[in-house]
């Protein structure tokens, strides 16, 4: 079988979409994968077609990159389409009425509540839950033409339940064979992460609770890894905390895990700006589980659930500094404790949240598309 994996927002080498899912079904199938990116590329990675359509610089002319991969996927003689948003799903569509393809839809997101707050910024409540409504009327109806839906939790699938049987849940969880982790020595440092930290990821929550601990502990280190699109040097020359924070900005996938395992501590402090931030289940909870370690993350509906069910860290409100700043004391304090809830998240990735068992459900999806 032939897939074509297409998407319109994601890079070309985006961890779900390139390291994890391509890479399984390359296993198996013959993928070719469509992106938009600075440049225009066709070449093979790790034995997947890799074709990038050039991005525009403006995002108002993002239909522009929507019809570029459209005509990248036409040519391409291929047996599914693989979409990773709603409006590759439309393309998926389209694609699949002029070619009588299969099409999977693959929901990363709550994109109703992450069209209207991420992309199109709407502040106002009343054109937020227009542009919310719009926006689900339009996914539920094309997902309807979709072959199978995969969804990354069960609160992201639940707008779909009662729409249709083909739906799995396919976590975003991490690769276990990545990298050595037992080789990485432990130091004093919090760590926090994204690919890309804004104020709904509470990274100014979590300086406030850094500059208050370090009337205890002068040298403690708060290491945040990623980029930052959201102005903290005010915050951080004010509490004077130019020598106790480290940035390392973008880093590629092994040497993103190499930081984080050589912390003690990582944060996970989502805000419920928008909905999808409330219902949503971060990849870097399982990359911190992952590593050894113990998590100080918002007390949200399927945070929750992982947290409490593989005992490894502590619950907060994300919004209380006060409140973040104890469940960071108590785990310095408390070495022990932090290493037995460190520990108990890298045995629930190794038995259940990793992504060779992810692999098999995958797999199994396809083989059922024959």
């Amino acid at each position: 079988m032939k897939v074509c994996i297409i998407t319109t927002v994601h890079q070309p080498f985006d961890t779900r979409v390139f390291h994890k899912e391509a890479k399984s079904l390359a296993k198996v199938h013959e993928v070719v994968l469509v992106a938009p990116d600075e440049e225009r590329a066709d070449k093979e990675v790790d034995g997947i077609r890799i074709i990038t359509v050039k991005k525009p610089e403006s995002k108002l002319l993002h239909p522009v990159t929507m019809w570029r991969v459209f005509k990248a996927g036409f040519k391409q003689d291929c047996d599914v389409y693989h979409c990773h948003e709603p409006d590759s799903l439309m393309i998926g569509v389209l694609l699949k009425s002029l070619k009588g393809k299969r099409i999977i839809y693959d929901i990363h997101e709550h994109w109703p509540s992450e069209i209207a707050y991420g992309w199109l910024k709407v502040k106002n409540k009343i054109s937020d839950r227009v542009v919310q409504l719009i926006a689900l009327k339009i996914e539920l109806f094309f997902s309807k033409f979709a072959d199978c839906l995969i969804a990354v939790s069960d609160s992201v699938a639940e707008r779909f339940k009662k729409r249709t049987k083909s739906l799995y849940i396919i976590p975003n969880v991490p690769l276990t064979t990545i990298f050595k982790f037992d080789e990485v020595k432990k130091d004093s440092e919090i760590v926090q992460m994204g690919g890309g930290l804004q104020s709904f990821h509470g990274v100014n929550e979590s300086i406030h609770a850094i500059a208050k601990i370090k009337n205890k502990y002068p040298d403690i280190k708060f290491k945040i890894i990623g980029n930052i699109l959201v102005d903290i040097n005010s915050t951080i020359k004010k509490h004077s905390l130019e020598n106790n924070i480290i940035f390392t900005g973008y880093l590629p996938y092994k040497d993103m895990y190499k930081e984080i395992s050589g912390g003690k501590i990582g944060l996970l402090i989502l805000k419920s700006y928008f909905y999808n931030s409330y219902i949503g289940l971060p990849n870097k909870l399982f990359d911190y589980m992952l590593c050894g370690l113990p998590v100080v993350a918002s007390n949200f509906p399927e945070i929750r659930k992982v947290v409490k069910e593989a005992d490894c860290g502590i619950l907060v409100d994300p919004t209380d500094v006060d409140e973040i700043v104890d469940a960071i004391l108590y785990l310095l304090e408390h070495p022990e404790e932090a290493k037995r809830m460190g520990e108990n998240g890298r045995r629930a990735v190794e038995e259940k949240y990793n992504w060779e068992r992810m692999e098999e459900k995958l797999l199994e999806l396809y083989g059922r598309l024959k």
